[in-house]
């Protein structure tokens, strides 16, 4: 009976009304949070303080003297980085993300990526954890896992399971549609560069910054705005 009703007429237009109020009951809640943020943010920055950013922090908890930012209200601030970063030109001392990147596609990357140098302060620095696929495509050439697949520390099986090494691949290249981007070391620091940073260098893990779980499969990387002549 549902599926007739989904079918006749009536019940089309119903739908096509219906998920057109529901869209904009959306995007009507998603002004009011963002006009909600920026008031924070605004607020913070009365407040003369260093500002350390962590983007798209899920449910990471950090230190009194990191804020953590995304789409998540766990995190000090609720901000969609589609929307790039709610902050002022050279307004924040340090940026972090821990394998955020690989999630966005490049034309939209390079735009954060340019937004994060936008709002940091002169010599402000950009610190970021990826994944690191070389470690997966050097495994598949040989002709092993980089993990095996009953382990669920980092290749799950589910995503992808046909029997095959190339599985993994799959995994990190696409990850269920989630992955839009694959990263090394060099094109962490490219991808940097590009958007303008200097002082751009492969780092190492940092015990008081980065996860300890993704210890083994990352790549870390840190650059820095130019300094104001």
């Amino acid at each position: 009976m549902h599926s007739s009703f989904n079918q006749n007429p009536f019940g089309l237009v119903y739908n096509h009304f219906t998920r057109k109020f529901r869209n904009i009951q959306l995007r009507q809640a998603h002004a009011i949070t963002k006009k909600r943020t920026l008031k924070e943010i605004d607020k913070l920055l009365q407040k003369d303080l260093q500002i350390k950013l962590d983007i798209g922090a899920g449910q990471t908890k950090r230190t009194a003297d990191w804020l953590t930012l995304d789409k998540n209200r766990c995190c000090d601030l609720y901000w969609d980085l589609s929307d790039g970063i709610p902050f002022p030109d050279n307004t924040v001392t340090s940026i972090y993300s821990s394998h955020v990147l690989e999630h966005i596609t490049p034309g939209s990357l390079e735009t954060l990526l340019r937004d994060c140098l936008r709002c940091l302060k002169p010599g402000g620095s950009i610190s970021v954890c990826v994944p690191n696929a070389r470690l997966f495509i050097e495994a598949y050439i040989q002709g092993r896992y980089f993990v095996t697949p009953s382990s669920d520390h980092c290749w799950r099986r589910g995503w992808v399971e046909s029997g095959s090494p190339i599985d993994q691949l799959n995994y990190i290249a696409y990850m269920g549609g989630e992955h839009k981007f694959m990263f090394d070391q060099a094109s962490l620091i490219g991808m940097l560069n590009r958007a303008g940073f200097e002082q751009t260098a492969a780092r190492d893990f940092e015990d008081n910054l980065d996860l300890h779980e993704r210890r083994f499969v990352s790549i870390y990387a840190v650059a820095y705005k130019k300094l104001a002549k």
